[in-house]
C-alpha cells in the first residue's frame, strides 16, 4: 500500500504504508510504485518527489511472505513476480522529476534498491541498513546492478555477500546516502531541500536527469539482456530447498511478520 500526497510548492510525498510488516514490499506495493512513476512523470503538479516509509521506517524490503510463494508458482508467474523489481528500478532511474528519499530507521534488501536509484538520499547516523537475502537463502540478483552501479563493486561485494549490516555514516561514506542529519532532523532537512529543489528549473533538471542516464548507460549499461539473468536468478532462488527452509525459519521466529 502507498500513500500520495500533494502539498504547496510543488512537493509531491509518496509513503510506502505497510507498517505492520515494516513496509515490506509486497506485489500489490510495487505495482502500486510502478503505476505512479509513469502515470506522474509529466504532472505539472509538482516538480519534486519525497519518497519514504511509514511509522519511522523505510521499508524492511520484498515481502517474505511473497517469496515464500514462490515454491507454489508456475515458473512464468514467478519470473514475473522478479521482473517487476526491475520494472520499479527502471521507472524510477528514468523518471523525469528528482526523487529525494527520506530514509528514517532503516532499510533491507531491496527497500536499498530504491535508495540507489533515487537523486538525493537524507537519512540518519542512526539508520540501519542490511542486505539479508543470503542469509534467507535467496540472492539480491535485481538489485544488484543498481547497488554496483551506484556505490561501486568492491563495496557492493562486501555488502551483498556478507549480508552485513551497516548504519546512516556508513552509507554516507559508501555513496549510498547524501545528506546526514540526526533523526529528528530529518523532516525539517528534507522539506528544506525539496523546496530548494522546487525553484530549479524543471525542465533542466529534467533534461540533466536525462543526461546523466546517457552517461550511465554508456558507462555502466543495464542491458534487458542483464535484467532477464537477475531475474532468473532470483526466480530459481525462490523455490529453493535452502530458501523455502531458511524463510520458513525466518516467519517460525518471527510470527509477527507472517500475513498467511
Amino acid at each position: 500500500m502507498i500513500s500520495i500526497k500533494e502539498y504547496p510548492n510543488y512537493v509531491c510525498s509518496i509513503e510506502i504504508d505497510k507498517p505492520d510488516k515494516k513496509n515490506a514490499l509486497t506485489r500489490s506495493t510495487i505495482e502500486k510504485l510502478i503505476n505512479f512513476f509513469k502515470t506522474s512523470a509529466n504532472s505539472a503538479h509538482f516538480n519534486v518527489l519525497v519518497l519514504s516509509g511509514s511509522n519511522g521506517f523505510f521499508s524492511a524490503g520484498a515481502d517474505l511472505a511473497w517469496m515464500k510463494e514462490g515454491m507454489k508458482q508456475s515458473d512464468e508467474t514467478n519470473l514475473a513476480d522478479a521482473q517487476l523489481f526491475n520494472e520499479l528500478y527502471h521507472a524510477m532511474s528514468c523518471y523525469p522529476k528528482p526523487i529525494i528519499a527520506k530514509v528514517e530507521g532503516g532499510a533491507y534488501g531491496g527497500a536499498i534498491g530504491l535508495i540507489a536509484c533515487a537523486d538525493v538520499v537524507i537519512t540518519s547516523p542512526d539508520a540501519q541498513f542490511k542486505f539479508s537475502e543470503t542469509a534467507l537463502g535467496l540472492i539480491p540478483a535485481t538489485v544488484a546492478p543498481y547497488i554496483v552501479k551506484k556505490i561501486g563493486s568492491g563495496i557492493a561485494r562486501y555488502l551483498l555477500i556478507s549480508g552485513q549490516q551497516f548504519d546512516g555514516e556508513d552509507a554516507l561514506s559508501y555513496g549510498l546516502a547524501h545528506i546526514l542529519v540526526p533523526a529528528e532532523e530529518l523532516d525539517t532537512i528534507t522539506n528544506k531541500t525539496a523546496k530548494q529543489m522546487t525553484k530549479l528549473g524543471p525542465e533542466a533538471v529534467s533534461k540533466t536527469k536525462e543526461l546523466l542516464n546517457y552517461i550511465d548507460q554508456n558507462t555502466f549499461k543495464i542491458s534487458q539482456e542483464t535484467k532477464d539473468y537477475c531475474a532468473s536468478l532470483i526466480a530459481t532462488a525462490r523455490k529453493s530447498k535452502e530458501s523455502q527452509e531458511r524463510v520458513g525459519s525466518f516467519f517460525n521466529k518471527n510470527k509477527s511478520f507472517n500475513n498467511e
